[in-house]
C-alpha cells in the first residue's frame, strides 16, 4: 500500500508528464546551421529533498553537465560519458549508495538522480533506450520502474536518438527540485508511463546493541524501507489508436530496519567508517 500510495502521490503532484508544448524551447546547431528545437517532448521534475548537503551538491552537477546537451539523429548519448566519472577528481562529494539490501556512503552518491530523471523523461519520448539498469532498492524521487542506477564505467546510461531531428537536453537543479525536459524539431509523440505492482516484500528489523550509549537510549541507523515488483509499460497515442510497449519487471529489495539500543554510540561510527564497499551504485 505504501508503494501504491507513493506512486499516486508522484502523479498528483506533477512531478512526472509528458506531451508536446507551444513552440518556445532552445537551438540546435546541425551541418545546415541553427535548427529551432522549438517543441517540449518530455518534462520530469524529481525533488532531492532527501540528500545530505554534499549530496545535492553532486544532483545539482549532473543537471549542469547536461544542460544544453544536443543529441543529433543517429546519436548514441551516454550517460558516464557526460557526467562521469563519479569521483573527487571529477568535482563530486560523498552522498548515499546502495550496497546490497544496505544504504552506505559512497563518493558520487546521488549522480544516479540525474540518470534517473533523465530516463523518465526519454520513456515519454519514444527514443529508443539501449541501456538502463535498475535500482536494487527503491528511489524516494520516481516511482519503481522509471529509476536508472549507474556506477562507474560498468552500469551505464544510454540512449539513442532515433528521430530524424536532433534533441535538446534542458536541466536545472535548485531549492531541491531537478527539472529536465528534451526539446525537438517537430511535435513529440503524446506517452504515458503506467505501472502496476505485483508484489510487495516487507522489511525486516535487525537491533544491535552498543555499549557506548547510555542504557536505555536507541537510535535508528536505517529506518527499513520495503521491496517491490512491478511491471512497467508505456501506451503511446497514435492516429491509428494507441500502441503499448511493455517494459518488463522489475524487483526491488527490502531494506532492513537498523535500531541500535544503548548503552553505545560506537555502531554508528563503525558503520561509517571505511568507505563503501566496492560495486557501492548510487
Amino acid at each position: 500500500m505504501h508503494v501504491l500510495a507513493a506512486v499516486a502521490g508522484l502523479v498528483a503532484a506533477g512531478l512526472v508528464g509528458s506531451g508536446p508544448s507551444a513552440p518556445s524551447g532552445p537551438l540546435a546547431l546541425t551541418a545546415s546551421g541553427a535548427v529551432s528545437t522549438a517543441y517540449e517532448w518530455a518534462a520530469v521534475t524529481t525533488s532531492y529533498a532527501h540528500a545530505s548537503a554534499t549530496q545535492a551538491v553532486n544532483i545539482e552537477i549532473t543537471a549542469s553537465r547536461l544542460n544544453g546537451v544536443q543529441v543529433r539523429p543517429g546519436q548514441v548519448f551516454s550517460y558516464y560519458a557526460r557526467v562521469g566519472p563519479y569521483t573527487a577528481e571529477n568535482g563530486y562529494g560523498w552522498g548515499r549508495a546502495f550496497y546490497g539490501d544496505r544504504i552506505v556512503p559512497s563518493v558520487g552518491g546521488g549522480v544516479c538522480q540525474g540518470a534517473s530523471t533523465l530516463y523518465a523523461a526519454v520513456l515519454r519520448s519514444g527514443m529508443k533506450v539501449l541501456e538502463r539498469h535498475q535500482h536494487g532498492l527503491t528511489v524516494p524521487y520516481l516511482p519503481p520502474g522509471e529509476d536508472a542506477t549507474v556506477a562507474g564505467d560498468f552500469l551505464n546510461f544510454r540512449f539513442q536518438n532515433n528521430t530524424p531531428g536532433a534533441v535538446v537536453i534542458r536541466a536545472s537543479a535548485s531549492a531541491r527540485r531537478y527539472r529536465l525536459s528534451l526539446w525537438g524539431t517537430v511535435p513529440g509523440p503524446r506517452i504515458t508511463v503506467h505501472h502496476q505492482v505485483l508484489a510487495t516484500y516487507p522489511f525486516r528489523t535487525i537491533e544491535r546493541v552498543d555499549p557506548m550509549l547510555p542504557r536505555g537510549t536507541t537510535r535508528v541507523l536505517a529506518p527499513g524501507q520495503s521491496g517491490v515488483k512491478v511491471r512497467t509499460w508505456v501506451v503511446e497515442e497514435t492516429p491509428l489508436g494507441p500502441v503499448t510497449r511493455d517494459l518488463g519487471v522489475d524487483i526491488y529489495r527490502a531494506s532492513p530496519r537498523i535500531v541500535i539500543t544503548g548503552p553505545g554510540s560506537g555502531a554508528q561510527t563503525a558503520a561509517l567508517v571505511g568507505g563503501p564497499p566496492e560495486g557501492a551504485r548510487c
